[in-house]
């Protein structure tokens, strides 16, 4: 299961989309060690950010990155309008019975893919959840009541959120209950159970609209011709110091956490146009 779902609560203002992910939230982390706290949060993240992207309109990129003075040192979430996915994490010290999310900023940058069309919100991290510190984001740079219900199960990520639509009817009161409601949803309901079957028992009377499911892919984009075009970047002097030195150059993707090595001949060959790939895992 790996798709993401919008629905509409209708006749009460009120959006909503939920995401579960599984070979995609494996591929998200198959070669990283993570703590498990840190594997929770990135995991939630993941899950946050595709419900993001899937609101939105104009076909937007969606970044979420935290960098804070605690445990966790750096999050990055980036998701597609095609809803592909990808995400890293960088820690300090993850003990188990460690508070992960110290001081720190949150921003989320929107890319329309125009010149000029990046828009970048930053808010302080409030909270220890991810979920409420994206709720205070909400608040502050969308002005759009939220509720966002983040799980995680060994296997799979998922979650849910709603959102009053803009210039709509629902009442705080309305919207505060539907709220309620997600808030007793479990983890297992909802990584597995389908959403004609989870919505009805989460919001008992109300008529919900739902929307077809969409797949969520993982989306490393480390492919052989960016990654020449990394070695290009580091430019000629750079690169002879790197083969006399140690005799290849190395690079390493944050988020697959694949190594790439060049050779000198492979180095020539990139430097001519070309576009060979060297992989270490």
């Amino acid at each position: 299961m790996n798709e993401a779902q919008n629905f509409v609560l209708d006749g009460l203002g009120i959006r909503g989309s939920l995401v579960r992910l599984e070979e995609t939230w494996r591929a998200v982390v198959a070669e990283h060690d993570y703590p498990d706290n840190v594997r929770r949060l990135l995991g939630e993240s993941v899950a946050a950010t595709v419900l993001m992207t899937t609101g939105l309109k104009g076909a937007p990129r969606v970044s979420l990155q935290l960098q804070g003075e605690g445990p966790l040192k750096l999050l990055l979430i980036q998701c597609s309008a095609e809803l592909k996915v990808r995400g890293m994490a960088q820690w300090r010290d993850a003990a188990e019975d460690t508070v992960l999310l110290g001081e720190g900023r949150l921003a989320v940058n929107l890319d329309a893919g125009e010149p000029g069309g990046v828009f970048q919100s930053i808010v302080p991290v409030i909270s220890a959840q991810i979920a409420e510190c994206l709720e205070a984001y909400f608040r502050q740079s969308e002005q759009l009541p939220t509720r966002l219900v983040l799980r995680t199960t060994p296997e799979r990520v998922a979650g849910l959120i709603l959102q009053a639509l803009p210039h709509s009817d629902a009442g705080s009161g309305t919207f505060e209950t539907a709220g309620a409601m997600v808030a007793t949803v479990s983890a297992r309901e909802l990584s597995e159970l389908p959403a004609s079957c989870l919505l009805p028992k989460l919001f008992a009377g109300f008529a919900i609209r739902l929307f077809e499911a969409r797949p969520v892919t993982h989306d490393c984009r480390c492919t052989p011709a960016r990654l020449a075009g990394v070695v290009r970047m580091l430019g000629v002097r750079e690169l002879k110091a790197l083969l006399a030195e140690r005799g290849e150059v190395a690079l390493t993707c944050e988020f697959c956490n694949r190594r790439f090595r060049y050779d000198a001949a492979d180095v020539d060959a990139i430097l001519s146009g070309h576009t060979p790939a060297r992989t270490v895992h």
